[in-house]
């Protein structure tokens, strides 16, 4: 679920506690193209500032979308009559721990699931047309533009949450078709990659990019503690609202950026008469695409950079697995209210702020400065190399111990697993190191294309497997870890081919440091 404009809601106060026989108690209960430039002075203010605002009311909004739909499902689920005994049984309140039977909760990781697929459908459709245009008008408009489309999304989801009881639960589905308007995920992604490529250098870009994932994961920390709390305190509309101001302040933060991309030479289709018709300019604009997919698979004729864009199909399924579904696997299988299970979150953010801020950092500057390979010094590229493979170790044995039957040892996992945080970055910056620089954005645009496919199939994927284990596992059962087995298999062949990357030599491009 997405961002949402909260229009019709039901109400933004705590309800009275003489609530509808019939209505649920869960509100209230408890629970990338150009030449490199030199830096401008604002690049750090792009990558730490627009990155941050972007992806803190996601994280915020993830949870407590989950804990509304599911809500909308449950009292359908019980009103027509499929519970209509336990319901009477209960007074005909509904309890949350009513809402962890099979069928509530296969069809909300359903919705889940396929959501995403759509999202991912959508992304790739308008990868190649939204990156062509923002190589040609900048990137500035194009992020912006993504506020608008996501903006529009979450109204869309909003709307028919608030308004369940006489519209389909299902039509969120049709949310993703808003990404149309300004392109979804993979669009904002790669600009903002492509914007902080613009006023990098090969010197310090590395050490942008894992700034953009600190600006994203301060939002992962902060955003978990404050749904829950006021989830807890409140309802779950008023953090959404608050998720809402969050997206309002960051298109208004991006508003101030300046456009990061370097003038570009006259294009002598750009000159063509102003009376052109819309078909004429569509068709050019094909065309455009069309060579700008075919220059970007031009550089997969190394068969380093596909080994390495084979890795990047991991983590968009370890993100679903550790984020959303996780809530609501330990809130199923350990029989915890979401609200509860959203404070695990912070712990993976905490985690993730410590493997990017510490733990790569002071790895790199032990691994440069000792002779640990054929007795010289590890180079950068090496070195990179190296972090990014303990990052999948982790990541893949993380996963499967969270498929543990204990609490402590699925914690334990998330913590493990969270401290493969680092391999994104890692890997952007070793995949950098085998193109030029004029190549970046094309690069940049080919993973997230990569991220976009994984993220088709992973939703869907993960919540078929998902019901069968609670089929086969029930409330509790050995089977209950099934998504997370599977997904630790899923990583460990994406990721194996890291092992057998070998580091070019030193007449290629120099190899960019994660951390210096």
């Amino acid at each position: 679920m997405r961002v949402f404009i909260l229009l019709g809601v039901p109400s933004l106060k705590q309800p009275s506690k003489q609530q509808h026989p019939m209505r649920s108690t869960r509100e209230t209960a408890p629970l990338l193209g150009a030449q490199q430039q030199q830096r401008p002075q604002h690049a750090d203010g792009l990558g730490r500032a627009s990155r941050f605002q972007a992806r803190r009311p996601r994280t915020i909004v993830a949870l407590l979308a989950f804990m509304l739909l599911e809500d909308s499902v449950c009292r359908r689920y019980y009103e027509r009559g499929a519970g209509e005994r336990a319901l009477a049984d209960a007074g005909g309140v509904i309890d949350e721990k009513m809402c962890k039977v099979g069928p509530v909760q296969s069809k909300v990781a359903y919705l889940n699931g396929w959501q995403a697929m759509i999202e991912a459908v959508v992304g790739l459709c308008v990868a190649f047309p939204y990156g062509a245009l923002a190589d040609k008008i900048g990137r500035k408009p194009i992020i912006l533009l993504s506020f608008v489309s996501y903006t529009l999304s979450g109204g869309w989801t909003a709307c028919v949450l608030a308004l369940d009881r006489v519209i389909p639960v299902e039509l969120v589905l049709l949310s993703p078709a808003f990404f149309f308007i300004g392109g979804g995920t993979c669009v904002v992604v790669s600009a903002l990659y492509s914007a902080v490529s613009d006023v990098t250098d090969d010197e310090t870009r590395a050490n942008s990019f894992l700034m953009i994932s600190f600006g994203g994961l301060i939002g992962a920390f902060v955003g978990p503690v404050v749904s829950s709390a006021l989830m807890q305190l409140t309802s779950p509309w008023v953090p959404l609202l608050a998720s809402f101001a969050a997206l309002l302040l960051g298109g208004a933060v991006m508003a101030f950026v300046p456009e990061t991309m370097p003038p570009r030479k006259a294009d002598p289709e750009d000159e063509s008469p102003m009376v052109d018709t819309t078909g004429a300019m569509f068709r050019r604009h094909l065309r455009h695409s069309t060579a700008q997919l075919k220059e970007s698979l031009d550089i997969l004729r190394q068969p380093a950079l596909v080994i390495i864009l084979v890795c990047f199909l991991s983590p968009v399924p370890n993100a679903i697995g550790v984020s959303q579904l996780f809530a609501q696997y330990v809130s199923k299988r350990f029989d915890w209210t979401l609200a509860s299970a959203g404070y695990l979150l912070s712990v993976r953010g905490t985690v993730n702020l410590l493997v990017l801020l510490v733990v790569i950092p002071g790895l790199s500057r032990v691994l440069l400065s000792r002779r640990v390979f054929r007795g010289g010094l590890v180079s950068v590229a090496g070195k990179n190399r190296l972090l990014a493979q303990l990052s999948a170790v982790g990541m893949t044995l993380g996963c499967l111990l969270m498929a543990g039957s204990s609490v402590t040892v699925v914690v334990g996992g998330l913590v493990i697993n969270t401290l493969g945080a680092g391999l994104p970055p890692l890997a952007r910056a070793l995949a950098a190191n085998f193109v030029d620089s004029h190549n970046t954005s094309k690069l940049q645009t080919l993973i997230g294309i990569t991220e976009t496919v994984s993220s088709m199939f992973a939703g869907p994927a993960l919540a078929g497997l998902f019901s069968a284990g609670m089929a086969d596992g029930g409330g509790g059962g050995a089977w209950m870890g099934l998504p997370y087995v599977c997904l630790a298999g899923f990583l460990a062949l994406t990721t194996a081919p890291l092992f057998f990357l070998r580091i070019p030599t030193s007449d290629c491009v120099e190899a960019q440091s994660v951390s210096e």
